[in-house]
């Protein structure tokens, strides 16, 4: 009996073509999966959409089957940071994977109701409340909401797959009711590497104290039990900076500046 070739190429994964040579006649297999993560299966090339599929071979012939990544309400994209003020994308993690694009593709929502279909305009009720990699949310904003980004990545100069629109992780927002006393910081305008005092602490109950710069990064952690003051040194850079105080239950954001 004749034997004829059947080729299988995966397209948008790294992976060899690969034929496999049968007799004609002879029912095979045909298996679609992928370890990428935030990637899935979409369809082979004659249209077929089953992942899993059996086909009969009956002369020489192609098999594509196309991959895509995750898109639409998928909430692929991670954030980075969550405070009382700001929230971040984490660029870092995304550009890791393969997703590249500009601030203007941001768009940050908080959600009404339900988190609205990203393609679903007619019924998008979602606020809009700026762009942009990161969400500055005015302290004098009152009560609590769940917020999220949606990125257009249908221009990507990476190369990704992907036509549609993508959507961070839902982040929940709750404004920090302010202490009677709450911790003070001093001073808060200072030359590089100062002495800083840390002072109105609530001895009764551990303290953290985690200090990032403008942009989100993490830069360092202190912890202390059962004192009134800590001792911190300014950064050694120009720039503005946030000390993020928790104090038993009391979370409380402070921040300096490092002149020259």
């Amino acid at each position: 009996m004749k034997r004829k070739w059947l080729h299988i190429l995966f397209v948008a994964l790294s992976v060899p073509i690969r034929a496999v040579e049968v007799p004609c006649g002879t029912w095979i297999e045909l298996r679609a999966t992928t370890s990428v993560d935030d990637w899935h299966f979409d369809h082979w090339s004659d249209g077929d959409t089953s992942a899993v599929r059996q086909v009969e071979v009956t002369g020489d012939a192609h098999y594509v089957a196309y991959f895509a990544p995750n898109c639409g309400d998928y909430p692929a994209l991670p954030v980075v940071s969550l405070y009382d003020w700001l929230i971040l994308l984490d660029m870092r993690t995304i550009n890791a994977k393969g997703y590249f694009f500009g601030e203007e593709a941001v768009t940050w929502y908080r959600v009404r109701g339900a988190p609205d279909k990203l393609t679903d305009g007619a019924s998008a009720d979602d606020e809009r409340m700026g762009t942009g990699y990161s969400l500055t949310i005015d302290q004098s904003f009152k009560g609590t909401g769940d917020y999220y980004a949606s990125v257009d990545v249908s221009s990507s100069p990476s190369g990704v797959l992907c036509t549609d629109l993508m959507r961070s992780l839902i982040v929940h927002y709750s404004s920090t009711t302010p202490a009677a006393v709450p911790p003070l910081l001093e001073p808060t305008v200072v030359k590089p590497n100062e002495a800083q005092r840390l002072l109105r602490l609530n001895p009764n109950a551990p303290t953290t104290v985690t200090i990032y710069d403008i942009a989100g990064h993490r830069l360092q952690t202190l912890s202390a039990d059962g004192v009134e003051r800590m001792s911190l040194q300014a950064e050694g850079v120009a720039g503005c900076y946030q000390v993020v105080v928790q104090n038993g239950d009391q979370r409380t954001v402070l921040r300096y500046i490092v002149i020259k």
